[in-house]
């Protein structure tokens, strides 16, 4: 209780702006009170004092392991990331096919792209006509105006885009998956005929039909399943911590159904991150 005190202080600061006098009052009410009874208990550990300590401790090495084991994957992320050049490289293979369809490919980095898409190109040997790379963005807001939910782009190859679904803290993301293709759909759409790179309008038209078509073949979304690869070379302390991850990922379900996508478009991409 007094850490939850400590921390609604700091979102009242920096998330709610509250103004000072208001965070000065509530902190001193809540932190005196809630420092009263940690002092108490401090005098009683002997008679089993040290358990809300030990509940705390175990908590708090929980939510370490958790953190710790993501930070370490967007690191790879990040480290392995793949650029456009490298996408277009992988696309000019002629045993790599573009299938009909709309694929929404989910990634956590904004600024490239996932290394599961590598990965699942060399072995699926395909990638769909329509490709939109897809980022949750948490924003700290209590929610996204409408207009400012769905934020796309054009990448530089054909069928190839991103898109950015902004949320904030008081969002819900329980929306069906169906509904999620046509909005953003529509914004590509909107997004083309804008574009001055494509000016002659045979080139937006064309565009466009491919996008309509892909639409219509169906749509699919892909995530990344990946999993840490403990190697020999690998300290005691990251094969603690990354074990202990990997115990606490494999009881956690799939973002999927929080989601909202139907079974029958979902698919997971299982990849390996060297530690």
């Amino acid at each position: 209780m007094l850490i939850t005190t400590i921390l609604l202080t700091l979102v009242m600061i920096i998330i709610w702006r509250t103004p000072k006098v208001y965070v000065g009052l509530f902190f001193l009410t809540f932190f005196v009170m809630e420092g009263v009874y940690v002092s108490a208990v401090f005098t009683k550990i002997p008679e089993g004092g040290w358990i809300p300590f030990a509940i705390s401790f175990i908590l708090a090495v929980i939510m370490f392991g958790w953190f710790y084991g993501r930070q370490r994957k967007i690191e790879y992320e990040l480290t392995h990331k793949i650029d456009l050049d490298r996408l277009a490289l992988l696309l000019s293979d002629p045993g790599v096919q573009r299938v009909p369809g709309v694929c929404f490919f989910y990634t956590n980095i904004q600024d490239g792209l996932t290394p599961v898409l590598a990965h699942y190109i060399k072995n699926m040997r395909s990638l769909h006509k329509v490709t939109i790379f897809t980022t949750l963005r948490y924003l700290l807001v209590p929610k996204v105006a409408p207009h400012e939910r769905i934020v796309v782009k054009k990448l530089g190859l054909k069928g190839v885009y991103s898109c950015i679904i902004q949320y904030g803290y008081a969002d819900s993301l329980n929306t069906e998956g169906s509904d999620i293709a046509g909005p953003v759909t529509q914004y590509i759409q909107e997004h083309i005929r804008q574009d001055p790179d494509l000016a002659p309008p045979g080139e937006i038209q064309e565009e466009v039909a491919l996008l309509e078509e892909a639409r219509h073949a169906g749509v699919v979304h892909v995530r990344g399943k990946t999993r840490f690869h403990i190697g020999k070379g690998t300290g005691w302390f990251d094969r603690s911590m990354l074990a202990f991850y990997e115990v606490l990922h494999s009881n956690c379900r799939s973002a999927f159904p929080a989601f909202g996508v139907p079974l029958p478009q979902r698919m997971e991409v299982g990849m390996l991150y060297e530690a």
